[in-house]
């Protein structure tokens, strides 16, 4: 486990104005009744849809603009950018979000190529920069998974959706702890090519997490002094966090985005975050490609700033 202090001031989102109903897209592919079938067994009623050429810097830039809302860009100290859809391989999304927001030249800039775990990696990465530098690190996730999809493949359809987050940290604060799980063997169980398209055994998907990941969050979880707070799951599948929850005896401190928003991918912990109320220390959790889980202990301060636009 790793232990840093750790400040959250802001966590703001930004998704896709136009939201798919899931039912007419899985009726046109399987019919009406197995359409019905995997939209209650999903919880997602509807995805958030990135319009054709969207990237995740256009998705990236509002989030990150309210996340700095009132804040002087000169007093950063970096950006750590957390996302595998940005269609450059190099410059760095990072870097061309460092540009657009005007921060300073001495300040770092990078990126981080994770999917369904990502958030927790970033949120160190960014608190370890933060405290060694001394200065306050913008972290950025979010993807546009629709570009990545095969249209006639149901089980990612029907899930997979598009968002971007902005997440301020600053040095100092409560000490979080961090740990993580990481299983390459499994690596097929759900992949994403140099050109795509996104492929996942579902039911690979749900072993891992039923199995390994609740193991790992029972480990983790009794570590700590006193049960969490809130307990803010990467929004995998609705049936799949609520089965989590209730292994783990968190129903009740369970957050959730997934009904709204569907699956996209590793910034639905900070999305969830930035739509959901409450606030206290909370369990993140993300898990899934890799196969990896990442579990964090933060506090999410009553001050938080919180906000979600759509673009």
């Amino acid at each position: 486990m790793i232990e840093i202090p750790l400040s959250i001031e802001a966590v703001c989102g930004c998704v896709p104005a136009a939201a798919i109903d899931n039912l007419d897209i899985c009726t046109d592919l399987v019919g009406a009744a197995k359409a019905e079938a995997l939209v209650k067994s999903t919880g997602f009623p509807c995805r958030r849809i990135a319009s054709a050429g969207t990237t995740v810097f256009d998705l990236a830039l509002p989030a990150a603009r309210r996340a700095l809302d009132g804040v002087d860009p000169s007093t950063l100290g970096g950006v750590v950018a957390v996302s595998f859809s940005s269609p450059d391989r190099f410059p760095a999304l990072s870097i061309r979000l460092h540009h657009a927001l005007g921060l300073p030249a001495s300040s770092a800039a990078f990126d981080i190529s994770m999917a369904c775990s990502g958030y927790p990696y970033g949120l160190l990465a960014a608190a370890q920069l933060a405290v060694s530098i001394g200065r306050r690190v913008l972290l950025v996730d979010g993807d546009v998974q629709s570009a990545h999809l095969d249209p006639s493949d149901v089980n990612t359809l029907a899930v997979m959706s598009d968002a971007a987050t902005a997440t301020l940290v600053a040095p100092g604060g409560d000490v979080a702890v961090f740990d993580f799980l990481t299983d390459g063997a499994g690596a097929d169980v759900l992949r994403c090519g140099a050109n795509g398209p996104i492929r996942m055994d579902g039911f690979g998907v749900f072993r891992f997490v039923a199995g390994h990941v609740s193991a790992f969050l029972k480990e983790f979880c009794a570590t700590l002094p006193k049960p969490p707070d809130l307990f803010i799951p990467h929004q995998a599948n609705m049936y799949m966090v609520r089965q989590l929850a209730r292994s783990l005896g968190l129903e009740a401190q369970l957050r959730t985005s997934g009904e709204r928003f569907a699956n996209p991918g590793s910034c639905s912990v900070p999305l969830t975050i930035a739509a959901a109320e409450g606030a206290g220390r909370a369990l993140l959790a993300g898990f899934g490609a890799g196969l990896s889980a990442a579990a964090a202990i933060v506090t999410i301060p009553p001050t938080l700033r919180r906000s979600l636009v759509e673009a």
